[in-house]
């Protein structure tokens, strides 16, 4: 696994509502969008005029937004993942070391593609999100995402903490939305579920493994598509100092990648 920098992401989401950016003001996500597939990335060393190399990232692969590239107006800062040698079915990504430049027209942000519409399960406790973009297609047969949530019983699972008593590992995973104590009727991510005719999955346990006191609210929560094979479901969770984000890119019915890592408020 990539190794942790929060520094850097509490700089990214820091910087990102005071730019050029109008109405992006919930997660610093991007995805790449451009009609030709593919865009390129200008990678540099030292001074940032200087290109070293060129990474191409194809059409539907995301980002972080960090900042508008300096002197430029045409293109804008951005943090991405390292491509993995062997490809996986699932990564999750807590750290993203690439960097570089990409041009604001091949890209769009997460938040500000057409939104699935939310709803709630009659226990409450599932989140649905509808594809309503179409009202020609049947209601039965429109794309879903459906977030399960429900009491978590980390309680009963290995945990393993440091020194000062933090925890560091419950069943050998970091724990996401806590610290030292597993608080009183404490929530967990339990299933999430891609609802999509002629395909559809539940996403794999390393995707949402210890993801604890995520959100109901729905102004922290949603789903995006840039069309009907690239779906893109964001949350914040937890509170306080224990505040993360997560974004999973979701391809052709299945969870490709999660990007996650802390943002206290």
């Amino acid at each position: 696994m990539i190794s942790v920098n929060r520094a850097l992401y509490l700089s990214a989401f820091s910087l990102f509502s005071l730019t050029f950016v109008k109405g992006q003001n919930k997660v610093p996500f991007g995805v790449v969008k451009a009609e030709e597939g593919y865009a390129n990335v200008r990678v540099h060393k030292d001074n940032y005029r200087k290109i070293v190399d060129k990474i191409r990232m194809r059409k539907g692969d995301v980002f972080v937004y960090v900042k508008p590239a300096p002197g430029e107006t045409e293109w804008i800062w951005i943090k991405y993942p390292e491509k993995q040698d062997e490809e996986k079915p699932f990564v999750r990504y807590e750290n993203l070391e690439k960097e570089g430049m990409v041009n604001k027209e091949r890209i769009a942000f997460i938040d500000q593609l057409p939104q699935f519409t939310p709803s709630k399960s009659k226990n409450g406790k599932s989140l649905i999100f509808t594809d309503n973009s179409n009202p020609k297609i049947p209601t039965s047969q429109r794309t879903k995402v459906v977030i399960d949530v429900y009491p978590s019983n980390a309680g009963y699972r290995k945990q393993e903490k440091d020194t000062d008593g933090k925890i560091l590992t419950i069943d050998k995973i970091k724990p996401w939305g806590i610290k030292d104590t597993l608080p009183e009727g404490m929530t967990e991510i339990k299933s999430i579920r891609i609802q999509q005719p002629g395909r559809g999955s539940v996403f794999v346990r390393e995707a949402i493994k210890n993801m604890f006191q995520p959100t109901m609210d729905f102004s922290n929560v949603g789903v995006t598509a840039l069309d009907n094979d690239h779906i893109y479901l964001y949350m914040i969770n937890g509170s306080g100092e224990n505040r993360y984000v997560t974004l999973w890119a979701i391809k052709e019915g299945r969870v490709m990648s999660q990007i996650i890592y802390n943002s206290p408020e």
